[in-house]
Protein backbone atom coordinates (compact mmCIF):
# COMPACT_ATOMS: atom_id res chain seq x y z
CA UNK A 1 0.00 0.00 0.00
CA UNK A 2 2.78 2.39 0.93
CA UNK A 3 4.67 1.45 -2.22
CA UNK A 4 1.58 2.19 -4.37
CA UNK A 5 1.14 5.61 -2.74
CA UNK A 6 4.81 6.42 -3.30
CA UNK A 7 4.51 5.54 -6.98
CA UNK A 8 1.39 7.71 -7.29
CA UNK A 9 3.17 10.64 -5.63
CA UNK A 10 6.08 10.20 -8.02
CA UNK A 11 3.73 10.30 -11.02
CA UNK A 12 2.11 13.50 -9.73
CA UNK A 13 5.51 15.12 -9.18
CA UNK A 14 6.71 14.10 -12.63
CA UNK A 15 3.51 15.45 -14.20
CA UNK A 16 3.82 18.73 -12.28
CA UNK A 17 7.48 19.06 -13.27
CA UNK A 18 6.59 18.40 -16.91
CA UNK A 19 3.76 20.96 -16.82
CA UNK A 20 6.12 23.54 -15.31
CA UNK A 21 8.76 22.76 -17.95
CA UNK A 22 6.24 23.13 -20.78
CA UNK A 23 4.87 26.39 -19.37
CA UNK A 24 8.37 27.83 -18.93
CA UNK A 25 9.22 26.82 -22.51
CA UNK A 26 6.13 28.59 -23.83
CA UNK A 27 6.89 31.78 -21.89
CA UNK A 28 10.56 31.75 -22.89
CA UNK A 29 9.60 31.41 -26.57
CA UNK A 30 7.04 34.24 -26.38
CA UNK A 31 7.70 37.71 -27.77
CA UNK A 32 5.51 39.14 -24.99
CA UNK A 33 7.49 40.26 -21.95
CA UNK A 34 6.30 38.14 -19.02
CA UNK A 35 7.19 38.70 -15.37
CA UNK A 36 6.41 37.62 -11.84
CA UNK A 37 7.26 39.81 -8.84
CA UNK A 38 7.20 38.14 -5.43
CA UNK A 39 7.44 39.73 -1.98
CA UNK A 40 9.90 38.44 0.60
CA UNK A 41 7.44 39.77 3.17
CA UNK A 42 3.83 39.41 1.93
CA UNK A 43 1.89 42.64 1.53
CA UNK A 44 -0.90 43.08 4.09
CA UNK A 45 -4.00 43.88 2.04
CA UNK A 46 -6.03 44.59 5.19
CA UNK A 47 -3.91 47.70 5.85
CA UNK A 48 -4.94 51.21 4.74
CA UNK A 49 -4.46 51.78 1.03
CA UNK A 50 -1.45 54.08 1.30
CA UNK A 51 0.24 51.52 3.56
CA UNK A 52 -0.42 48.81 0.97
CA UNK A 53 1.23 51.01 -1.66
CA UNK A 54 4.26 51.50 0.60
CA UNK A 55 4.58 47.78 1.22
CA UNK A 56 4.41 46.94 -2.50
CA UNK A 57 7.56 48.98 -3.01
CA UNK A 58 9.31 48.27 0.30
CA UNK A 59 8.51 44.65 1.29
CA UNK A 60 11.60 43.40 -0.52
CA UNK A 61 10.01 42.59 -3.88
CA UNK A 62 12.10 40.42 -6.16
CA UNK A 63 11.76 38.86 -9.60
CA UNK A 64 10.48 35.31 -9.25
CA UNK A 65 10.37 34.87 -13.03
CA UNK A 66 11.11 36.87 -16.19
CA UNK A 67 11.38 35.64 -19.76
CA UNK A 68 13.92 36.63 -22.44
CA UNK A 69 11.44 39.10 -23.98
CA UNK A 70 11.47 40.96 -20.67
CA UNK A 71 15.25 41.34 -20.85
CA UNK A 72 15.00 42.55 -24.44
CA UNK A 73 12.32 45.10 -23.57
CA UNK A 74 14.38 46.64 -20.76
CA UNK A 75 17.74 46.29 -22.55
CA UNK A 76 19.31 44.12 -19.88
CA UNK A 77 22.73 42.74 -20.82
CA UNK A 78 22.66 39.13 -21.95
CA UNK A 79 25.23 38.12 -19.36
CA UNK A 80 23.05 39.38 -16.49
CA UNK A 81 20.20 37.40 -14.94
CA UNK A 82 17.09 39.52 -14.43
CA UNK A 83 16.38 37.70 -11.16
CA UNK A 84 19.65 39.05 -9.74
CA UNK A 85 18.58 42.66 -10.26
CA UNK A 86 16.45 44.78 -7.84
CA UNK A 87 12.90 45.38 -9.06
CA UNK A 88 13.28 49.11 -8.28
CA UNK A 89 15.76 49.47 -11.13
CA UNK A 90 12.95 49.29 -13.66
CA UNK A 91 9.93 49.74 -11.37
CA UNK A 92 10.90 52.66 -9.13
CA UNK A 93 8.56 54.30 -6.69
CA UNK A 94 7.23 57.38 -8.47
CA UNK A 95 3.88 59.11 -8.87
CA UNK A 96 3.01 57.16 -12.02
CA UNK A 97 3.81 53.79 -10.48
CA UNK A 98 2.03 54.63 -7.23
CA UNK A 99 -1.04 55.39 -9.34
CA UNK A 100 -0.49 52.01 -11.02
CA UNK A 101 -0.58 50.26 -7.63
CA UNK A 102 -3.68 52.23 -6.57
CA UNK A 103 -5.38 50.95 -9.72
CA UNK A 104 -4.35 47.39 -8.87
CA UNK A 105 -5.82 47.77 -5.39
CA UNK A 106 -9.08 49.24 -6.72
CA UNK A 107 -9.48 46.31 -9.13
CA UNK A 108 -8.53 43.49 -6.81
CA UNK A 109 -5.12 43.09 -8.47
CA UNK A 110 -6.75 42.01 -11.73
CA UNK A 111 -6.34 44.61 -14.48
CA UNK A 112 -5.59 44.83 -18.17
CA UNK A 113 -3.63 47.60 -19.92
CA UNK A 114 -2.72 49.35 -16.64
CA UNK A 115 -0.26 52.20 -17.39
CA UNK A 116 3.08 52.54 -15.63
CA UNK A 117 6.30 54.50 -16.09
CA UNK A 118 9.31 52.18 -16.04
CA UNK A 119 13.04 52.75 -16.51
CA UNK A 120 15.10 50.72 -18.98
CA UNK A 121 18.66 49.70 -18.20
CA UNK A 122 19.94 52.45 -20.47
CA UNK A 123 18.34 54.95 -18.08
CA UNK A 124 15.49 55.89 -20.44
CA UNK A 125 11.97 56.07 -18.97
CA UNK A 126 9.36 54.22 -21.01
CA UNK A 127 5.59 54.20 -20.86
CA UNK A 128 4.29 50.65 -20.54
CA UNK A 129 1.00 48.83 -20.07
CA UNK A 130 0.62 45.76 -17.87
CA UNK A 131 -1.94 42.96 -17.77
CA UNK A 132 -1.69 41.94 -14.13
CA UNK A 133 -2.95 39.12 -11.93
CA UNK A 134 -1.97 38.12 -8.38
CA UNK A 135 -1.71 35.31 -5.87
CA UNK A 136 -3.46 36.35 -2.65
CA UNK A 137 -3.89 34.16 0.42
CA UNK A 138 -5.69 35.09 3.66
CA UNK A 139 -5.48 38.80 2.91
CA UNK A 140 -1.78 38.61 2.07
CA UNK A 141 -0.43 39.54 -1.36
CA UNK A 142 2.22 36.94 -2.16
CA UNK A 143 3.11 37.85 -5.75
CA UNK A 144 1.90 39.70 -8.80
CA UNK A 145 2.56 38.62 -12.36
CA UNK A 146 1.63 39.55 -15.89
CA UNK A 147 2.52 40.73 -19.36
CA UNK A 148 4.09 44.13 -20.07
CA UNK A 149 4.04 46.07 -23.36
CA UNK A 150 5.99 49.14 -24.44
CA UNK A 151 3.44 51.78 -25.48
CA UNK A 152 5.92 54.64 -25.74
CA UNK A 153 5.46 54.97 -29.51
CA UNK A 154 1.70 55.20 -29.07
CA UNK A 155 2.15 57.74 -26.26
CA UNK A 156 4.45 59.89 -28.44
CA UNK A 157 1.96 59.72 -31.31
CA UNK A 158 -0.90 60.70 -28.98
CA UNK A 159 1.10 63.63 -27.59
CA UNK A 160 1.96 64.77 -31.13
CA UNK A 161 -1.69 64.50 -32.18
CA UNK A 162 -2.76 66.44 -29.09
CA UNK A 163 -0.21 69.17 -29.85
CA UNK A 164 -1.50 69.38 -33.42
CA UNK A 165 -5.08 69.50 -32.16
CA UNK A 166 -4.26 72.30 -29.71
CA UNK A 167 -2.55 74.24 -32.49
CA UNK A 168 -5.58 73.78 -34.74
CA UNK A 169 -7.86 74.97 -31.93
CA UNK A 170 -5.68 78.03 -31.39
CA UNK A 171 -5.92 78.86 -35.09
CA UNK A 172 -9.67 78.24 -35.13
CA UNK A 173 -10.15 80.48 -32.11
CA UNK A 174 -8.15 83.31 -33.70
CA UNK A 175 -9.93 83.15 -37.07
CA UNK A 176 -12.09 86.20 -37.91
CA UNK A 177 -14.25 83.85 -40.00
CA UNK A 178 -17.06 82.19 -38.09
CA UNK A 179 -16.90 78.39 -38.04
CA UNK A 180 -19.62 75.94 -36.98
CA UNK A 181 -19.11 72.17 -37.07
CA UNK A 182 -22.11 69.83 -37.35
CA UNK A 183 -22.03 66.04 -37.00
CA UNK A 184 -23.76 63.54 -39.29
CA UNK A 185 -27.00 63.99 -37.28
CA UNK A 186 -27.02 67.72 -37.89
CA UNK A 187 -26.13 68.51 -34.27
CA UNK A 188 -23.74 71.40 -33.64
CA UNK A 189 -20.57 70.09 -31.99
CA UNK A 190 -18.22 73.09 -32.13
CA UNK A 191 -18.32 76.83 -32.65
CA UNK A 192 -15.48 79.34 -32.64
CA UNK A 193 -15.68 82.80 -31.00
CA UNK A 194 -16.10 84.54 -34.38
CA UNK A 195 -19.29 82.52 -35.09
CA UNK A 196 -20.67 83.57 -31.73
CA UNK A 197 -19.84 87.19 -32.48
CA UNK A 198 -21.29 87.14 -36.00
CA UNK A 199 -24.53 85.47 -34.90
CA UNK A 200 -24.60 87.50 -31.67
CA UNK A 201 -25.30 84.35 -29.68
CA UNK A 202 -23.10 82.92 -26.93
CA UNK A 203 -21.14 79.74 -27.67
CA UNK A 204 -22.95 78.01 -24.81
CA UNK A 205 -26.36 78.81 -26.32
CA UNK A 206 -25.22 77.73 -29.78
CA UNK A 207 -24.08 74.36 -28.46
CA UNK A 208 -27.31 74.04 -26.47
CA UNK A 209 -29.40 73.98 -29.67
CA UNK A 210 -30.19 77.67 -30.21
CA UNK A 211 -30.17 77.38 -34.03
CA UNK A 212 -32.70 74.54 -34.11
CA UNK A 213 -35.11 76.59 -31.98
CA UNK A 214 -35.02 79.67 -34.20
CA UNK A 215 -37.11 79.61 -37.40
CA UNK A 216 -34.76 82.03 -39.12
CA UNK A 217 -32.06 79.33 -39.26
CA UNK A 218 -34.25 76.47 -40.51
CA UNK A 219 -33.21 77.04 -44.17
CA UNK A 220 -29.56 76.71 -43.19
CA UNK A 221 -30.22 73.53 -41.19
CA UNK A 222 -32.19 72.00 -44.07
CA UNK A 223 -29.46 72.89 -46.54
CA UNK A 224 -26.72 71.38 -44.40
CA UNK A 225 -28.64 68.06 -44.40
CA UNK A 226 -28.63 68.10 -48.19
CA UNK A 227 -24.96 69.04 -48.28
CA UNK A 228 -24.12 66.16 -45.95
CA UNK A 229 -26.23 63.68 -47.96
CA UNK A 230 -25.06 64.84 -51.38
CA UNK A 231 -21.44 65.53 -50.55
CA UNK A 232 -21.36 68.90 -52.34
CA UNK A 233 -20.79 72.42 -50.98
CA UNK A 234 -23.51 75.05 -50.99
CA UNK A 235 -24.18 78.51 -49.64
CA UNK A 236 -27.06 80.75 -48.61
CA UNK A 237 -27.64 84.20 -47.14
CA UNK A 238 -29.55 84.73 -43.92
CA UNK A 239 -29.86 88.42 -43.13
CA UNK A 240 -26.39 89.91 -43.45
CA UNK A 241 -24.64 86.56 -42.79
CA UNK A 242 -23.35 84.39 -45.62
CA UNK A 243 -23.27 80.65 -44.83
CA UNK A 244 -20.80 78.56 -46.83
CA UNK A 245 -21.44 74.86 -46.16
CA UNK A 246 -18.87 72.17 -46.89
CA UNK A 247 -19.27 68.41 -46.25
CA UNK A 248 -16.82 66.82 -43.79
CA UNK A 249 -14.92 63.72 -44.99
CA UNK A 250 -16.06 61.69 -42.00
CA UNK A 251 -19.67 62.82 -42.11
CA UNK A 252 -21.28 66.08 -41.09
CA UNK A 253 -20.84 69.63 -42.32
CA UNK A 254 -18.67 72.66 -41.60
CA UNK A 255 -20.29 76.08 -41.97
CA UNK A 256 -18.10 79.12 -42.59
CA UNK A 257 -19.88 82.35 -41.67
CA UNK A 258 -19.06 85.86 -42.83
CA UNK A 259 -20.97 89.03 -42.09
CA UNK A 260 -21.47 91.72 -44.72
CA UNK A 261 -22.15 94.16 -41.87
CA UNK A 262 -18.69 93.50 -40.40
CA UNK A 263 -17.07 93.63 -43.84
CA UNK A 264 -18.65 97.03 -44.41
CA UNK A 265 -17.60 98.33 -41.06
CA UNK A 266 -21.09 97.92 -39.63
CA UNK A 267 -22.74 100.32 -42.15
Amino acid sequence: MIETKTKTDDVFRQTADLDAEILEGILNASNDAAWCMEFAEPVDLTAPEQEIVRQVFENDPFWRFTNPAMARLYLLSRDVDFKDRPTAEIFPRNAQNEAFVHKLIANGFEVDAAPALDTRYDGVEIYVENDVRAHIRDGQLLRIFGIVRDVGKHRIREERMMAELNEALDILTALPLGVLAFDENGDLTAANPAASRILQVSTEDLLAGYLSREKAYQPALELLKRVDAGGFPASLQIGDVLWNLTPRPGGGVVAALSSSAEAGGGK
